[in-house]
C-alpha cells in the first residue's frame, strides 16, 4: 500500500497538487449541477438524485477474477488524482488490483462486467493510503485516500468535492447534513436481472457534534422505545 505519510499532510498535498493541475479538473469544488433534491431521512426510502446532483460521488467497486465489478463503498473526488473514502473498505481487500473506480454514475449494476459508457468513467487505483492511526476494531480514524490512474477528467457529470480548511475546528453549532450513496430506493428493491443500485440522497438529522462522552450519552434516546 506504499509508504504512510501523515494523512493530514497527504490531504493538503493532494488538494494542492489538484489546484495546480487544471488540465483535467480545474474550477471550484462543491458545485452541484442538478436541481436541488429534497430527499427523505434515509437513502432507502429517500429520493433518487437527478443526474449531476452529486458529481463528486465515486463508486468503489471490487474487481473479481472474472472481470465482474461489485459496488462496495462510496468516495468523494478531491481532484483529478485523489479520492477520499473510508479505511474500513480495505479491511479484507487491500490490493490496488482488487478495485476499480467509477465516476459520474447515477445507477450501478452489481456483478457487471461490461465497459462503462460515457459520460461515466472508470479508472484504476494506483495507491491505497490508510490513515496511520486507523483502528479496525473501533473504526477510529476511518479514513483513506486512493490515487487514481490515469487521472479522471471532470466535466458536466463529474466534479470536485470540498474539504474543510486545514485549520477548521469542530462546528460551533448544529449542522444540517446530507447523506448520499448508491442503494435501493425501495425496500428489497431489484430491477430485474442483476441487482441495481441508484444514487439517492436524504437529509440526515441535524448534526450536533458532542465532544463530552457523558453529555453525549445523556442525549441518547431510550433505545427500547425507538422504532426502526
Amino acid at each position: 500500500m506504499g509508504a504512510m505519510l501523515p494523512t493530514a499532510v497527504l490531504l493538503v498535498l493532494a488538494v494542492s497538487v489538484g489546484a495546480r493541475d487544471n488540465s483535467t479538473c480545474g474550477g471550484p469544488c462543491g458545485l452541484r449541477f442538478g436541481p436541488g433534491s429534497q430527499g427523505g431521512m434515509r437513502v432507502v426510502g429517500g429520493q433518487t438524485v437527478p443526474r449531476r446532483g452529486w458529481p463528486w460521488m465515486v463508486s468503489l467497486q471490487i474487481f473479481t477474477y472474472n472481470s465482474q465489478r461489485y459496488h462496495a463503498c462510496g468516495g468523494s473526488l478531491l481532484n483529478a488524482h485523489w479520492v477520499l473514502t473510508a479505511a474500513h473498505c480495505f479491511d479484507s481487500k487491500n490490493k490496488v488490483y482488487d478495485w476499480r473506480l467509477v465516476f459520474g454514475a447515477k445507477e450501478i449494476a452489481y456483478g457487471n462486467n461490461k465497459p462503462v459508457k460515457a459520460p461515466v468513467q472508470e479508472r484504476y487505483v494506483e495507491k491505497i493510503v490508510i490513515h496511520e492511526k486507523y483502528n479496525p476494531l473501533t473504526e477510529g480514524n476511518d479514513i483513506a485516500l486512493l490515487k487514481i490512474t490515469p487521472p479522471v477528467s471532470c466535466g458536466r457529470f463529474i466534479g470536485l468535492g470540498c474539504l474543510p480548511s486545514f485549520k477548521a475546528g469542530p462546528p460551533k453549532g448544529p449542522q444540517v447534513c446530507w447523506v448520499a450513496g448508491w442503494g435501493y430506493i425501495k425496500e428489497n428493491g431489484e430491477y430485474g436481472g442483476a441487482p441495481r443500485g441508484t444514487l439517492g440522497d436524504g437529509v440526515a438529522a441535524s448534526l450536533d457534534l458532542c465532544l463530552d462522552r457523558a453529555v453525549c450519552l445523556s442525549r441518547l434516546p431510550d433505545l427500547s422505545a425507538a422504532q426502526h
